[in-house]
C-alpha cells in the first residue's frame, strides 16, 4: 500500500487512524493532530460478491496494518438505525430495551452508545454484531461513534452563538442528516433518505413545520455533499430566507479536490 514517505507505520503510535463505516463503502485516514503533513486518505466501495462483513474483513487482513497501536483509533458507523435518549431517561442497563423503542428490531445487531454533552443525551445507534465483534478484536482499543456525533457536536458549538433557532441538514452517502438546535438545546437529530430533490425538500420542510421554524427568521445551514444536491439546495433557497452553506478547513496538507469529497463528519474529527 502506498502512503506519503513521512509516514512510518513503524510508529503508528504518533498517529490516529480513523475508520468510516458507510452503507456502501469503507475508507480510513491516517492523520496527525500536531503534524498537518501527516495525512493519508483511502476508500474502497462495497461490492456484491461478499457481505459487507466479509468485504470489510478483507480490506482489513489485505492491508495488515489496521491493529497496530495507534495514539486514538476511532470507528465511525453511518447508519439511520439510531435514536437519541435524553439523559433523564438514560439507564445504561436497559440501552437494548430504550433502542428498540424507536427502532424496529433487526436480528444480530449490537447497539452502542455516545454520549452527546455530559448530562444533556446519549445516541443509541445499531451494528452488525459480527462486524462489531471482529473490529473490537482486531482494532487497537477502537472507539465506536455514530456518523451524528461530531456533526451534533460541532452544529452545537455553532447554534450556541446564534439568538435565533438553527437548522444544520448535511448531505452525505445519498442521504442527509438533519439536526436542529435552539441556543444550547437540542431539538431534533433525523437522518433522511435525500434520493430526488421533491423528497428531500418534503422532508425538511417538514422537519420546519414540526418544529415551528420561522422561514424568515431561523437559519439553514447546509454541509456535505452539494454538488448532488443543487436542484434541492435551489428550492431551498426559495423556501427559507436565510440559508448558509458551511465550509471547513482541516489543518491537514491535503489536495483540495480531495477535502470537498470528504464527508463532514471526517472533516470535524480531522479539526479536532
Amino acid at each position: 500500500m502506498f502512503l506519503p514517505e513521512n509516514i512510518d507505520l513503524a510508529h503508528s503510535e504518533e498517529y490516529n487512524l480513523s475508520i468510516r463505516l458507510a452503507p456502501d463503502g469503507f475508507s480510513f485516514v491516517i492523520h496527525s493532530s500536531s503534524d498537518p503533513s501527516v495525512f493519508h486518505y483511502q476508500g474502497t466501495a462495497l461490492g456484491n460478491k461478499l457481505s459487507t462483513t466479509d468485504h470489510i474483513k478483507k480490506v482489513i487482513f489485505d492491508l495488515g496494518f489496521f491493529s497496530q497501536p495507534f495514539k486514538r483509533t476511532s470507528v465511525t458507523v453511518v447508519t439511520p438505525r439510531y435514536t437519541t435518549v435524553p439523559e433523564v431517561f438514560y439507564d445504561r442497563k436497559k440501552v437494548k430495551e430504550l433502542y428498540l423503542f424507536n427502532i424496529y428490531r433487526e436480528e444480530n445487531e449490537s447497539v452502542l452508545t455516545n454520549n452527546f454533552r455530559e448530562g444533556s443525551c446519549h445516541i443509541l445507534f445499531g451494528m452488525e454484531e459480527g462486524l462489531h465483534s471482529f473490529l473490537s478484536r482486531n482494532l487497537w482499543n477502537p472507539q465506536f461513534l455514530h456518523h451524528s456525533r461530531p456533526l451534533m457536536q460541532h452544529f452545537r458549538k455553532r447554534a450556541t452563538t446564534m439568538e435565533r433557532k438553527c437548522c444544520f441538514v448535511d448531505f452525505h452517502d445519498r442521504s442527509m442528516t438533519i439536526i436542529a438546535f435552539s441556543g444550547e438545546t437540542l431539538l431534533l437529530a433525523n437522518s433522511y433518505p435525500a434520493l430526488n430533490s421533491h423528497d428531500t425538500t418534503f422532508y425538511i420542510a417538514s422537519v420546519w413545520e414540526k418544529l415551528n421554524l420561522n422561514q424568515s427568521a431561523d437559519i439553514l445551514f447546509l454541509s456535505g455533499d452539494f454538488a448532488s444536491q443543487k436542484p434541492t439546495v435551489d428550492i431551498l433557497n426559495k423556501l427559507i430566507r436565510n440559508v448558509e452553506q458551511l465550509e471547513f478547513n482541516p489543518p491537514v496538507d491535503a489536495d483540495q479536490e480531495l477535502l470537498l469529497r470528504l464527508p463532514t463528519d471526517l472533516l470535524i474529527t480531522l479539526c479536532e
